[in-house]
């Protein structure tokens, strides 16, 4: 939940945002997201250990966990073929970086829901996350219009 579903968000705006630190935005990115990525696996991980223990039939949640495994895999492959700054298929590969990882992002959301629905964990804990992602929503936000009016 932490991993996927609040640091990689946080990442994100990381380097949406903090572009003027250069190269320090890059730096702050990589280490956010990288450390997403490995609490994102450990969960994944606990997840898999778990189905097998307690012996239930998680499958649809299971599914989107993997598929958001997936592009984190993909976005770590994506930055060792990262293209210089100079190069014509740099803004193509921006471009992907940018979709894989808001998909990611999305499905990470809706699989901490349903897993808290999965696990009857009530509505407190969907109120709890719901309040998370309003607050980065509303942080992107701020700073969205902040970017703009710099303009």
């Amino acid at each position: 939940m932490f991993g996927w579903a609040i640091l990689m968000p946080i990442g994100a705006m990381v380097a949406r945002y903090m572009r003027q630190w250069d190269p320090i935005w890059f730096y702050s990115h990589i280490a956010v997201q990288s450390f997403a990525f490995v609490l994102g696996l450990s969960g994944i991980i606990c997840g898999l250990v778990l189905e097998n223990r307690l012996n239930v039939s998680v499958d649809k949640h299971k599914a989107i966990g993997i598929v958001v495994l997936v592009l984190g895999c993909l976005q770590v492959i994506a930055l060792l073929g990262r293209p210089d700054k100079a190069s014509k298929v740099r803004k193509y590969w921006k471009w992907y970086h940018f979709g894989v990882g808001r998909v990611l992002i999305f499905l990470a959301a809706v699989n901490v829901f349903y897993g808290i629905h999965l696990g009857g964990a009530g509505s407190g804990w969907n109120a709890g996350f719901a309040v998370a992602l309003v607050v980065l929503f509303v942080i992107s936000l701020i700073l969205e219009l902040r970017m703009c009016l710099r303009k």
